[in-house]
């Protein structure tokens, strides 16, 4: 097989992921909105029912995660907004409408097609409890941008180092641009409308595979020469300064963003309940504490009793 042959199959591949992706978001829309429909209708026929929020989610695999751990059980979602987690938690229960899909980097959530996706919904009034549009938008972003094959990049060749390379700035900076193009969107077609992030936790570069996906840390700290105590320390270092730099944007008041911060909270192990599930993924109790860590900020937010 030559080279050609192999980015047809690639090109095969990925334009299949697109329309399972494009499927799975149809779903998730009409779905959605036969639940406004009926919310809507029960805030009628109990007129003392207390309003629910109504969020846009996007992002990658910490929204939207297809795994139990690492065992794969489609349709299912275990991720931070599915209805397993974030969604199932509050009093009332919140609604989500997830444009999430795993693997994306920020510059794929934020791609002229998934923006279009995304201002597809934000002007469908129909869509939303309050007839306008979404109380919030939560994105999780920025991981994918990092991890990967091309993590090499941002390594010093040799190893010896616990910090990141001066190279890791200019993703940082991608990532950051990533954030600014989601806050002019919001500013066009959702005025005043709240978004809600977070840091990621401290991720094990230890080879650990999710089913058949991965590893994502630990092949470019060995091809860099890391041993695997400096590794665990770079990717430390790299989460770090992904925090600061949002932390940096939350403190822009005319920005609207708040970051909630997820480190510390997955165990720094591979042990469940508590630990990583594998590199980058917890196990599923995990990702009910990062939900409720979400919950915590939105409830910091929005009014007594909303949420």
């Amino acid at each position: 097989m030559n080279t050609a042959d192999l980015f047809e199959i690639e090109k095969q591949l990925r334009e299949t992921r697109e329309e399972e992706r494009d499927v799975e978001i149809a779903k998730e829309v009409e779905e959605h909105k036969l639940h406004v429909t009926r919310v809507q209708r029960g805030a009628r026929l109990k007129k003392a029912a207390r309003p629910r929020l109504d969020f846009l989610a996007i992002g990658d695999s910490w929204f939207k995660y297809p795994l139990d751990g690492n065992i794969l059980l489609p349709p299912f979602d275990f991720g931070i907004t599915a209805k397993s987690q974030l969604q199932s938690m509050g009093n009332p229960r919140p609604l989500i409408l997830s444009q999430a899909w795993p693997g994306q980097a920020s510059t794929a959530v934020l791609s002229y097609k998934r923006q279009q996706d995304i201002i597809d919904v934000l002007e469908d009034g129909s869509q939303w409890i309050n007839g306008r549009g979404p109380d919030g938008i939560l994105i999780s972003a920025g991981g994918d941008d990092i991890a990967g094959d091309q993590l090499a990049i941002y390594l010093e060749y040799g190893g010896g180092m616990t910090t990141s390379s001066s190279r890791f700035q200019g993703v940082l900076e991608l990532v950051k641009a990533s954030y600014a193009d989601l806050f002019d969107l919001r500013n066009r077609f959702a005025p005043g409308v709240p978004i809600f992030g977070h840091c990621y936790d401290y991720a094990l570069p230890n080879g650990a595979r999710a089913s058949i996906l991965g590893p994502w840390l630990q092949p470019s700290f060995d091809f860099a020469l890391y041993d695997p105590g400096d590794a665990t320390q770079v990717v430390k270092h790299m989460i770090d300064e992904l925090h600061d730099m949002l932390n940096g944007l939350a403190a822009v008041k005319k920005h609207n963003f708040h970051l909630v911060d997820t480190r510390n909270i997955i165990a720094p192990n591979n042990i469940y309940p508590k630990g990583w599930a594998n590199e980058l993924h917890p196990y599923t109790p995990g990702f009910t504490l990062l939900a409720k860590k979400f919950l915590d900020a939105l409830k910091n937010y929005f009014p007594p009793g909303s949420i």
